[in-house]
């Protein structure tokens, strides 16, 4: 596959880890090594690179810099996996993403479900010292789309209870006046949970045919419709009254998609549970101003 505006930093990339004998294999992965919805002119490059020893990529940005003049560089969590990876911006405008992983582990991070989740939409093999992965691209493969958590009774009742015990800590925050706190919960925490379910959902109903992605990604593509146009009023403004609001938004759309989820578990949903944490929250929330 062809990456014209990462070329020049591919290639010095892979002449650097041919020679690097700490690198063991480096896989292209994401929008780059996609041929459904594949990258545009903004998307960045994800590579997966295998080293003997992650502290010496992890703790040094000078490899980076045998690339090209580096802006920025930085390390974060992978947005999938529990690990590590440097970001880079270099000079040209060109973003990569060079997430760190074991050189022991191969066999291990490639079956694991959240690597899986990435690998099987595609990927194209740079360097594979060991003979692991093959060489060249590979295609999406016809997997069906699990998600990283089963959905199962436990799972599911465990997120529920997260997700009411969370409903009644951001009311009770926002009516203290920590409007940022409240905020964040609301349309950080609690839509992650939502998002759960939400994922849950869609693959139980298209038993796995439809990619629910990771993180929201593409949520407008892949949620149904009718769940999808309710998604804008669950997120607020930096408001009191207007957080208020789309709690009460995110914790309806929540019980819906949870009882539908129930049934399809063949298990009751907690409607007490529910029940007196709506009540607890309306108590709460009481005398909060309308939202402009």
């Amino acid at each position: 596959m062809s990456h014209p505006r990462f070329e020049p930093i591919l290639k010095r990339f892979v002449t650097w880890a041919s020679a690097e004998p700490t690198v063991r294999a480096a896989v292209i992965v994401g929008s780059q090594a996609r041929r459904t919805t594949p990258a545009d002119q903004w998307a960045d490059l994800d590579l997966m690179v295998f080293t003997t020893d992650m502290s010496k990529l992890l703790d040094s940005r000078q490899w980076v810099e045998e690339f090209g003049p580096v802006v920025i560089t930085f390390l974060e969590p992978t947005s999938v996996g529990d690990f590590r990876e440097r970001r880079v911006l270099y000079s040209d405008g060109a973003d990569v993403d060079f997430a760190i992983l074991p050189a022991q582990g191969q066999a291990v991070v490639a079956a694991h479900p959240a690597a899986q989740s990435v690998l099987g939409r595609g990927y194209e093999v740079l360097i594979d010292k060991d003979r692991f992965w093959g060489t060249g691209s590979h295609p999406a493969s016809p997997a069906k789309t699990v998600s990283t958590v089963p959905l199962e009774i436990p799972s599911f009742l465990e997120t529920t209870s997260d997700f009411l015990y969370h409903v009644l800590w951001t009311a009770r925050k926002l009516r203290r006046g920590e409007v940022w706190t409240a905020k964040f919960c609301c349309d950080g925490y609690l839509k992650f949970r939502l998002l759960r379910l939400l994922e849950w959902w869609v693959i139980a109903e298209s038993h796995g045919q439809v990619d629910t992605w990771h993180s929201g990604r593409f949520v407008d593509e892949w949620a149904p419709p009718e769940l999808r146009d309710r998604l804008p009023s669950t997120f607020a403004r930096y408001d009191a009254a207007d957080i208020a609001r789309a709690l009460n938004a995110t914790m309806d759309l929540f019980g819906d998609l949870g009882r539908r989820i129930a049934a399809h578990l063949g298990t009751p949903y907690p409607e007490l549970e529910e029940s007196t944490v709506r009540t607890m929250v309306s108590e709460t929330l009481a005398g909060l101003s309308s939202p402009m």
